[in-house]
């Protein structure tokens, strides 16, 4: 008797850990959207992104994908989701980095539909680093 309970304990926790796991059906999901982003605040030039964001978000959370914006090279793009939580970062090139983190404001499929939030943009290139703040926002196709 006492191994049967026991055998049915374990089959309710392998049930209830399946429950717990990510995507119904353990893949990665692709998600495309606009995207956007600036900084007005810092010493010099601010940055102004607009363009596509197309990612992959992995069973893990794990985000990866590219931001293309008109006569501008792709910029890949980094970043995890957790639940309604994102961070992003992305190597614009010349020494400047893009770090950002926000709130999933609703989502369809594992994708993001609105999300948006703060961002720093830090550029170590030169002898001056410098800083901008801003803001980023995606909104689903």
């Amino acid at each position: 008797m006492r191994g049967k309970l026991v055998r049915v304990i374990l089959l309710m926790l392998i049930f209830g850990l399946s429950a717990c796991g990510g995507s119904a059906s353990g893949a990665s999901v692709s998600c495309s959207g606009s995207f956007r982003a600036s900084t007005d605040l810092g010493i010099g030039e601010g940055l102004k992104l607009l363009g596509s964001l197309t990612f992959q978000v992995d069973t893990s959370g794990g985000l990866s994908g590219s931001f293309v914006g008109t006569g501008q090279p792709a910029i890949q793009v980094v970043g995890q989701v957790s639940g309604r939580s994102v961070n992003l970062a992305a190597d614009l090139g010349g020494g400047q980095y893009l770090f950002g983190s926000g709130t999933v404001q609703s989502a369809a499929n594992g994708c993001p539909m609105i999300a948006g939030g703060p961002l720093t943009v830090e550029s170590v290139s030169g002898t001056s680093p410098s800083e901008h703040v801003g803001s980023w926002f995606y909104s689903a196709k």
